[in-house]
């Protein structure tokens, strides 16, 4: 989703530790991907869904958007609910999601698979008070209008924001909008907090300097986001070798962004949000760029978490293993690109 892609930007996290089951699945995951064929066959099409263009541009500004041994067929969606029903259409062979989407795909037995993650140092999500809201805390939600998109990470954001407050959902009005009509219920006073992400908070918190920013949470699954495919098109030889090309270039260009940022600003926080290089590098400066993370060690613990907290809101019908939410057999392309 959008907001995570804000804090997709962002470094390699310190290295997530590994249990010896979660090497085992690494090891088991090398081997497979041994089988996985380094040549693309002549003909090949890869089907991507981005948001808000930003893996493309994420490829351009790393100069990893020419050259490719297939055809890409982009296809553009906002928020990875509506990326979900692309994979149910069979309309897309892989795309980006954040933490909530990829539970959302478990529970109702989607065939869809993460291949690869990426992490940011910070998140970017925040909880924002509208003026008079007398809103300080998660706790102070309670019984008020709370705007986020239902299914994506902003919901996410919401459920472990409540549970520090020992709330729950129940306890508040919750409003579903996309996320980029939050700002519109803020500014005309439908809700009295919403979940936004810069760049997309600037213009409000600026124009209405009593608006308070609550908290921007900095957990594991407020900063992860997945590029996830369909086993259809990972039981593809040709789509597979696609995919394995598109990782390294993926891991390539955010390596390439990390050592070179200034590129990267002007595509995206400039021409894109019509900042000023002045305010896109010191957006940048504070959310920082992304790395890729291995899909063991930390990241199973913090998304089964966050599907126990989807159950006891009652928003997924039975316990997920979280596990089952990835596939390694990239496992060895992903070491490649972390080792860079």
């Amino acid at each position: 989703m959008v907001a995570v892609a804000f804090g997709l930007l962002v470094p390699l996290l310190a290295a997530c530790g590994s249990s010896g089951s979660s090497a085992a699945r690494l090891d088991a995951a090398s081997a497979v991907a041994t089988s996985i064929p380094a040549k693309v066959p002549a003909g090949t099409t890869l089907r991507v869904g981005d948001q808000v263009q930003l893996q493309e541009t994420v490829l351009a500004s790393g100069a990893q958007d020419h050259g490719f041994p297939y055809s890409v067929k982009w296809a553009s969606f906002i928020g990875g609910p509506s990326m979900l029903q692309a994979f149910h259409a069979n309309a897309i062979d892989v795309g980006f999601v954040a933490d909530t989407p990829l539970i959302f795909a478990q529970a109702a037995h989607q065939d869809v698979v993460a291949v690869a993650a990426w992490a940011s140092e910070h998140g970017s999500d925040e909880l924002v008070a509208a003026p008079g809201s007398h809103i300080t805390s998660w706790a102070d939600l309670k019984g008020k209008r709370v705007a986020y998109q239902q299914g994506t990470v902003l919901e996410a954001t919401v459920l472990q924001g409540l549970e520090q407050a020992n709330l729950t959902l129940h306890d508040l009005k919750s409003v579903n909008l996309p996320f980029t009509q939050i700002v519109a219920a803020l500014q005309n006073g439908s809700v009295d907090a919403g979940i936004l992400a810069p760049p997309l908070d600037g213009g409000y918190l600026s124009s209405h300097p009593d608006a308070k920013v609550i908290e921007r949470p900095d957990n594991l699954t407020a900063r992860v986001s997945f590029l996830v495919a369909s086993r259809r098109a990972l039981q593809d030889p040709a789509k597979a070798a696609a995919i394995r090309d598109y990782i390294l270039r993926l891991g390539r260009a955010y390596n390439a962004i990390r050592a070179n940022p200034g590129e990267f600003v002007q595509r995206f926080y400039v021409e894109q949000y019509h900042l000023t290089p002045t305010a896109g590098r010191a957006l940048l400066a504070k959310l920082g760029t992304s790395s890729f993370v291995p899909l063991t060690g930390a990241l199973v613990p913090a998304q089964q978490a966050l599907a126990d907290l989807y159950l006891k809101a009652g928003e997924v019908p039975s316990k997920l293993d979280a596990k089952q939410e990835f596939d390694l057999s990239f496992a060895k392309v992903i070491q490649q690109v972390i080792a860079q």
